[in-house]
C-alpha cells in the first residue's frame, strides 16, 4: 500500500490538518511508487487534485491494477473524470462517502454521470452517530439498497456506550456483509441471526419505523 497524494478528506478538519500535511499536493509520481501489479492508495482525496485527471490517464495507458482504498470525495465526479475511472483497472468495489442524508441530492446527481457503474461496485462509507437522527442513518441504507449500491456502516466509538448499541450491531452486521445485504431484507437477516424475538422485534421496529 502507498500514498500518492498528501492532503485531506473532510473539509471541516482541514485547518487542522493543514498543520501536519500542508495543502493538497502531489507527493511522487505513478512511476515513482508503483512497484507492484496491484497498488492500493491511500489518499485523503485524490479528486481534489488538480492534475488528478492526468494521473488517471497513466493509470489506464500503464493498465495498473488499483483501488482508493480510503474513498473517493463523490462531490468533485464530473463527466471527465467518471469515465476515466471507468476505465481504470479497478480492484473491487469503488468506495465513496455518504456522511448525511441531507447530501441525498448531490449524490443522486453525480450517481447519474457514472451510468457505466454495474450492481453493487459502488460502496459508500455510512458515518453513524447516537446524536443523529436514526431516520438520518437508516434512509442512508435504505436508498444504497433500492440503488444496488454496498453500504458500510462506519460507527463512531460512542455507538458501543449509546442505548441503542445492539442496533448498531445489528445494522453494521447486516450491512457491512456484502453476500447477505445482496440477497436479503434487514428483517430477513434478523431472524437468521437473533433467536430471541425481542431483539429482533426491537431491531425491526427501529429500522422500518425510520425508512
Amino acid at each position: 500500500m502507498v500514498l500518492l497524494v498528501e492532503g485531506v478528506f473532510v473539509i471541516a478538519i482541514f485547518v487542522l490538518c493543514q498543520k501536519k500535511e500542508g495543502k493538497i499536493r502531489q507527493a511522487s509520481s505513478v512511476d515513482d511508487i508503483v512497484r507492484h501489479k496491484k497498488v492500493k492508495f491511500l489518499d485523503n482525496n485524490f479528486l481534489a487534485l488538480p492534475n488528478h485527471k492526468n494521473i488517471l490517464t497513466e493509470l489506464i495507458n500503464k493498465n495498473i491494477k488499483c483501488q482508493f482504498n480510503q474513498g473517493l470525495d463523490i462531490r468533485l465526479i464530473d463527466p471527465e473524470n467518471s469515465e476515466l475511472l471507468s476505465r481504470l483497472n479497478y480492484l473491487g468495489e469503488y468506495i465513496f462517502a455518504f456522511d448525511d442524508y441531507l447530501y441525498l441530492k448531490i449524490i443522486e446527481k453525480k450517481i447519474d454521470l457514472m451510468r457505466w457503474r454495474k450492481p453493487f461496485n459502488f460502496k459508500f462509507f455510512v458515518y453513524c452517530h447516537p446524536d443523529m437522527e436514526l431516520s438520518n442513518i437508516c434512509k442512508r441504507i435504505e436508498w444504497l439498497k433500492h440503488k444496488k449500491i454496498l453500504p458500510y456502516v462506519m460507527r463512531n466509538i460512542v455507538c458501543w456506550d449509546s442505548a441503542l448499541n445492539e442496533f448498531y450491531i445489528d445494522l453494521a452486521a447486516y450491512s457491512n456483509q456484502p453476500n447477505v445485504f445482496k440477497k436479503m431484507s434487514f428483517i430477513e437477516f434478523l431472524k437468521k441471526r437473533h433467536t430471541n424475538n425481542d431483539r429482533i422485534s426491537s431491531s425491526e421496529n427501529l429500522y422500518y419505523e425510520n425508512i
